[in-house]
C-alpha cells in the first residue's frame, strides 16, 4: 500500500482479529463438501452427542494424550468458559485473573456472580508474590491465566511461574484454567509446558480454532478430569441442546487433508513480519516505554507512562483517525485498596497487529506516539 494512503487513512487498532487474507474460504468449502458427501454426512445434520463430534474429540484427545471423555467440544472457547463458571461459581465466591486480562472473560465470570480480582501481571507473567496475597486471604473458584502470548498483554508466562502455579494450586485447592488460543502461533523461541503437564488433576484447558483457522466456525475444546467434563458436557445439553456438527466435522476434515498444518505455516509466515513491524515501531517512535516482546501471538501492549497526555486518548485518537479499545476493560477489580484501576486502564493500550499491514502498523504507533506527548 503507498505511503501516501496509509497516511490519510483510518487504522483499527482495536479488535484481535485474523487477518481477512488469511482465512481459508476455499480449502473450508471443499472440507464442508466432503463431509456432506461422505459417511457421516447425513449423521452431522442430525442432533448429536453434546460433548461434540467424536471422531474430533478422538483427535484431540491423541493431541492432548487424554481420553475422549475427558474433551468436550463447543461453541467457541468463551462458551466453555461460561459453562465452567456456571458449574463452578457461586455468588460472591473470588475468581482470580492476571491483570490485566482477557475483558470478555472478566465479564464472563462477573455475570456468573464472581468477584473477580486482577493480580498484576509482570513481563514473565503473573506476580507470584502477589498471588500469594491473595490466597492467604481467600481461596478462590479458579485463577483464570492465559500463559502463551497473553491477551491483551502478549506475556508468556515462565516455566518457573508455570510450576509456582502448579504447585499453590495443590495446596490451596482451586481450579487452574489456563486459555491457550494462540499457543501454536509462536514465530521464535521455543515453547514452555502447559499447565496441564504439570498439573493435570486441577488443570481446565481451553482453546478454540478461532484464531488457527476462522472465528465464524465457532468451534473451541475444554480438556479437564472425567467428573468435570461429564457435568459440563450434561450442563452443555441443557444449555444448547445440540452442538454444530456439521463444522465441528470439518474441522477434523481440515485436519485430515493435511491443511491445518499447511495453513499454521501460512498464518506464521504472514503475522511475524506485522509483530516485528510493531515491536520495531515502538522502539522507534516511544523508545522510553518498557513493554514485552512477544514471540507470537496476536498482541502487543503498552502501559503510558503517568506523566503522559493519556486524558480522553480515545476520542482524540479517533480524531487523528486511529481507533483503540477502551482500555479499562481489561483490568478486574483491584487486589490492594490503594491501587488505582481507572488510571492503569485508562494508560493501557492493546495493540492487536494481525489484520494490518506493517505499514499501517508503522503509521498506528506513530500517530499513537504523537498523541501522548507532553
Amino acid at each position: 500500500m503507498p505511503t501516501s494512503q496509509v497516511s490519510s487513512e483510518q487504522i483499527l487498532f482495536t479488535r484481535g482479529v485474523p487477518a481477512m487474507e488469511a482465512l481459508p474460504n476455499t480449502l473450508l468449502s471443499e472440507c464442508v463438501q466432503a463431509v456432506l458427501a461422505g459417511p457421516d454426512g447425513k449423521t452431522v445434520l442430525q442432533y448429536g452427542h453434546n460433548g461434540g463430534y467424536l471422531p474430533l474429540r478422538r483427535m484431540l484427545a491423541e493431541q492432548y494424550d487424554v481420553p475422549p471423555d475427558q474433551v468436550l467440544v463447543g461453541n467457541g472457547s468463551l462458551h466453555l468458559q461460561d459453562l465452567f463458571s456456571a458449574l463452578t461459581i457461586q455468588p460472591g465466591d473470588v475468581v482470580l485473573t492476571e491483570q490485566p486480562s482477557y475483558d470478555r472473560a472478566i465479564k464472563t465470570f462477573r455475570r456468573r456472580g464472581a468477584r473477580v480480582i486482577g493480580i498484576p501481571l509482570e513481563h514473565d507473567g503473573i506476580n507470584i508474590a502477589e498471588l500469594e496475597k491473595a490466597l492467604a486471604k481467600q481461596t478462590p473458584s479458579f485463577l483464570y491465566v492465559i500463559p502463551d502470548f497473553q491477551n491483551p498483554g502478549g506475556v508468556t508466562m515462565s516455566g518457573a511461574k508455570r510450576q509456582a502455579l502448579a504447585d499453590l494450586a495443590d495446596r490451596y485447592g482451586f481450579w487452574l484454567v489456563e486459555d491457550v488460543p494462540y499457543r501454536t502461533l509462536r514465530y521464535s523461541g521455543e515453547s514452555l509446558p502447559l499447565l496441564r503437564d504439570l498439573n493435570p488433576a486441577r488443570t481446565i484447558t481451553v482453546s478454540s480454532y478461532s484464531k488457527l483457522i476462522s472465528p465464524g466456525l465457532r468451534v473451541g475444546y475444554l480438556i479437564g478430569p472425567l467428573d468435570l467434563v461429564k457435568r459440563l458436557t450434561s450442563l452443555a445439553e441443557d444449555t444448547i441442546l445440540a452442538p454444530v456438527l456439521l463444522v465441528q466435522a470439518a474441522v477434523l476434515e481440515f485436519h485430515k487433508k493435511g491443511y491445518f498444518t499447511s495453513n499454521l505455516e501460512s498464518l506464521k509466515q504472514l503475522y511475524a513480519p506485522r509483530l516485528q513491524a510493531t515491536i520495531s515501531a515502538l522502539k522507534t517512535h516511544m523508545s522510553d516505554i518498557s513493554f514485552a516482546e512477544p514471540e507470537g501471538g496476536f498482541f502487543v501492549s503498552v502501559t503510558l507512562p503517568e506523566q503522559s497526555n493519556y486524558h480522553n486518548l480515545l476520542s482524540r485518537a479517533k480524531d487523528a483517525g486511529l481507533v483503540l479499545t477502551d482500555g479499562t476493560a481489561f483490568f478486574a477489580d483491584p487486589l490492594n485498596e490503594n491501587e488505582d484501576v481507572k488510571s492503569l486502564g485508562e494508560r493501557f493500550v492493546r495493540l492487536p497487529f494481525c489484520a494490518l499491514t506493517p505499514e499501517q502498523i508503522e503509521e498506528g504507533v506513530k500517530r499513537l506516539a504523537q498523541l501522548v506527548e507532553r
